[in-house]
């Protein structure tokens, strides 16, 4: 329940977030951060990061007997909260960043999530039997808190990254070509309105 619970905050954060961002976009000059994937998306992940860090130390040092049993599931509520977070931000970073590749991004990404949460529960139970759940949950903290780093790195680097991906380099060259090609409409239609209007100037009979 408490899962469920945060998970729903999250789409509450998400939709003012989602709010916000239009808002800003819709502006009569846009600030220049609404242009830019790694700002758009990202901040969500940003703040899911730290929340599912507290859940898993949270959760480590109130698992014991002499504490309220609704103590450490209250854990779950932050835990919830910050995967969904996590989960939204950079999903949809993957799609804004990669567009047309965007399912093959999502697929790989699927992939490696699938690998290591298939992997990773081998390691589970030898985990707490050796070290205990407090020892046990406060490694899987400190390894969270590493990763939760990565949106920040994005954030800074992430166009940098992009730029060595031959995916976003196609997609860089197929948006420059497009927008050649909306310039050359653009200035054919217009050569043909000022040809019609001068047609119509020259020829009054016609009009008539």
């Amino acid at each position: 329940m408490p899962i469920g619970v945060g998970a729903m905050l999250a789409g509450g954060v998400y939709l003012l977030w989602d709010s916000y961002l239009t808002k800003s976009k819709a502006k009569p000059s846009p600030p220049a951060w609404t242009q830019i994937e790694e700002y758009v998306r990202l901040p969500l992940a940003c703040l899911g990061g730290p929340l599912f860090v507290v859940s898993l130390f949270w959760l480590g040092w109130t698992a014991r007997a002499d504490i309220h049993w609704i103590v450490p599931t209250l854990s779950a509520l932050p835990f919830g909260l910050g995967f969904l977070l996590i989960f939204m931000g950079e999903l949809n970073y993957l799609v804004d960043a990669y567009e047309v590749y965007a399912a093959s991004a999502m697929g790989a990404a699927s992939c490696v999530r699938s690998v290591f949460g298939v992997v990773l529960p081998f390691a589970a139970k030898p985990m707490y039997d050796r070290l205990g759940v407090a020892w046990a949950c406060s490694l899987l903290g400190v390894l969270s808190l590493l990763m939760s780093l990565i949106p920040f790195v994005f954030i800074r680097y992430g166009d940098r990254i992009r730029a060595g991906s031959k995916f976003c380099q196609e997609l860089k060259e197929l948006k420059v070509q497009k927008e050649q090609e909306r310039e050359e409409q653009a200035r054919w239609k217009q050569g043909d309105g000022s040809g019609v209007q001068q047609h119509r100037i020259e020829d009054p009979a016609k009009q008539v």
